[in-house]
């Protein structure tokens, strides 16, 4: 019996990774382990997945966001991470992305010798600090399960062996493709009012790298900028579903922001976050708007346009249903406009180039567990080892 252990830290992972663990809980051969400790507790995370996996809180959850708190939190989950490591065997860990905790966490998994599985790396979002951070653990990991030809290629760029290098797409679209649209009167019933079209689904997360000279107001004030989308994306339509931010620094004053329009506007409905019906939401609205990757990465296989506000995403390959926006109500709403009139309906289709159909049945997950069970389980004591391939044309320094 192989032990795989899945850090899971906050929504931003857990709906890329459910099809991942879904395929590991499959598999007779894989006992499945979950890490969390920042947005979640094992009791939460427990409740949204079953009580199947065994779940280890590294740290208990994060209850206010600023540098002090981010750095006691870095030390819980070092503590609890060496614990961890320290009392169970894993013969691999799979993380996903760029968020600040992995600093955390896959240091630790690399000191006790565990093999890690870095999914969506290689990937560009220079209003993020994700950036350095996806990077970094670029780095310290042994198999990427990366998400498209161009991610591939900036792994290869920093020296990773390209036998350790597979493109099987983003995981989290394994649970979009097909997702059945909710009714007007589903909706109704899971939002408990009346939603007028055109619905817009909005997220706005602090752009924590941006430059406030190219993007006026964004890095000083997320509340105010994050407040003058919504007030754009509300111009053009008729109900705005706002979920609310991730686990960085100014969440806080965007939260506070986005409630003050919420509750002098009834179109707005604001939720923490939608959970398990994201796919079949996401499928039913008209447009997705905001700075979250989930309009550039998830919204084109849903077949819903996108307006990306901002710099948060800077970088990041997109589909061509996929609008930017430069910060500001006015800039939001005639971005908005533009994404509702794209045509839609049978047999429009998207073209998402995060989506490798080359796969066994479409299913990223399916393909990240498989080179798992290839690369990682059949000699993880192996790869402490890895070489640094220098790219064509490259010199050795000092020549």
């Amino acid at each position: 019996m192989h032990h795989v252990a899945v850090f899971v830290g906050t929504r931003a992972d857990l709906g890329p990774l459910e099809p991942v663990l879904s395929a590991l809980r499959r598999r007779p051969g894989i006992a499945l382990h979950l890490l969390t400790g920042v947005a979640f507790d094992a009791a939460s995370l427990a409740e949204r997945l079953g009580a199947e996996p065994e779940i280890h809180a590294l740290a208990p959850p994060l209850r206010s966001l600023d540098r002090d708190a981010v750095a006691a939190q870095g030390e819980l989950l070092v503590a609890g991470a060496h614990r961890v490591f320290a009392e169970h065997r894993f013969d691999a860990l799979v993380v996903l992305g760029d968020r600040w905790e992995l600093l955390f966490v896959v240091p630790q998994a690399f000191l006790h010798g565990i093999p890690i599985v870095h999914l969506h790396g290689g990937e560009v979002t220079e209003g993020a600090l994700d950036e350095r951070v996806r990077h970094a653990v670029t780095k310290l990991a042994d198999l990427h399960c990366v998400a498209s030809a161009d991610a591939a290629a900036r792994v290869r760029q920093l020296g990773e062996p390209p036998e350790r290098i597979v493109r099987t797409g983003a995981p989290g679209l394994d649970r979009i493709a097909g997702a059945a649209p909710l009714s007007d009167a589903e909706l109704r019933e899971r939002f408990g009012r009346e939603l007028a079209r055109p619905i817009a689904l909005f997220t706005y997360h602090p752009p924590t790298s941006a430059n406030p000279g190219e993007d006026p107001g964004a890095a000083a004030d997320p509340g105010a900028a994050a407040a003058a989308a919504l007030r754009g994306v509300l111009d053009r339509t008729g109900t705005v579903i706002v979920t609310a931010p991730g686990y960085d620094t100014g969440r806080e004053r965007i939260i506070a922001a986005l409630r003050h329009v919420a509750d002098g506007e009834p179109r707005v409905i604001p939720v923490d976050s939608i959970g398990a019906d994201f796919p079949r939401v996401l499928a039913s609205v008209d447009v997705v708007a905001g700075n979250s990757s989930s309009g550039i990465i998830e919204a084109p296989t849903a077949l819903v346009p996108s307006v990306d506000i901002g710099q948060r995403q800077q970088g990041r390959l997109r589909a061509d249903s996929v609008l930017h926006a430069d910060e500001g109500r006015e800039n939001v709403a005639r971005a908005v406009e533009a994404a509702l009139a794209l045509p839609r309906g049978p047999g429009r289709r998207f073209g998402n180039p995060y989506r490798n159909d080359a796969g066994p049945d479409g299913s990223a997950a399916e393909q990240i567990v498989a080179a798992i069970e290839s690369s990682i389980l059949p000699a993880p004591d192996t790869l402490r080892m890895k070489p640094f391939r220098t790219l064509p044309g490259g010199t050795a320094l000092g020549e």
